[in-house]
């Protein structure tokens, strides 16, 4: 069952080929470092990639699901009086109308069904996101071991052990508050696509009140 699906395969691929290079390090950083390192940030990309697998299979189910159901529905109405029998009679005429009608509320409610829980659970952006945000993790990881970008300051990897962690635990923090946005902005006109800060509209609100209270203060001294 597993093996049929699509964000079971390979799930262990990156973990196994980072494996590979951390068991090098023998020299360059402790153990406590590499349980770390395998414990929280393998595992935290792990997750990511079978949940931005997951969230794509779902949309593009459900979205074959809509676009599949949006076509047949009309062509099932076109035909709903017409029998392509011509020996049959009126009784099975109505069975024709009866068979159709019943097939086209059924297509039309999978339909309705499938667009809704896409925007519901957004699998489309949560997709994204999380495709975005694993291949940044992985890259992150890949740029520590080789003390390249921003780690190439430092001369060992212990000492760059501590950034490499700050940076991993920011990047995951963006995506689970890019994550909440999107799952909150379903019916809730107070979240915008866009902006995942809370307090942003609040700040920007107060600066034409600051700006009216300092003309009024102008024309009084006037």
């Amino acid at each position: 069952m597993c093996s049929s699906i699509s964000w079971c395969v390979n799930r262990g691929d990156f973990k196994k080929r980072f494996e590979v290079i951390l068991s090098q390090e023998d020299d360059t950083l402790d153990g406590r470092s590499k349980n770390i390192l395998r414990e929280r940030y393998v595992n935290m990309v792990n997750k990511i990639e079978i949940g931005a697998k997951r969230s794509s299979f779902w949309f593009t189910t459900f979205s074959g699901l809509t676009t599949i159901g949006s076509i047949i529905v009309p062509a099932l109405i076109s035909i709903q009086d017409k029998t392509f029998d011509v020996n049959s009679d009126e009784e099975d005429q109505k069975q024709h109308e009866n068979n159709i009608y019943w097939a086209s509320w059924g297509i039309s409610l999978m339909v309705t069904m499938s667009n809704a829980l896409v925007r519901l659970f957004s699998f489309d952006k949560t997709a994204i996101t999380r495709k975005l945000r694993m291949n940044h993790l992985k890259s992150e990881g890949w740029l520590f071991l080789e003390l390249a970008g921003s780690y190439s300051q430092f001369e060992t990897l212990q000492g760059a052990f501590q950034t490499f962690c700050n940076n991993i635990e920011r990047i995951k923090t963006e995506q689970v508050e890019e994550e909440y946005t999107f799952n909150n902005s379903f019916g809730n006109p107070s979240f915008r696509e866009g902006d995942s800060s809370f307090g942003r509209n609040s700040s920007t609100e107060e600066q034409p009140r600051e700006s009216a209270s300092t003309d009024t203060q102008e024309e009084t001294m006037v």
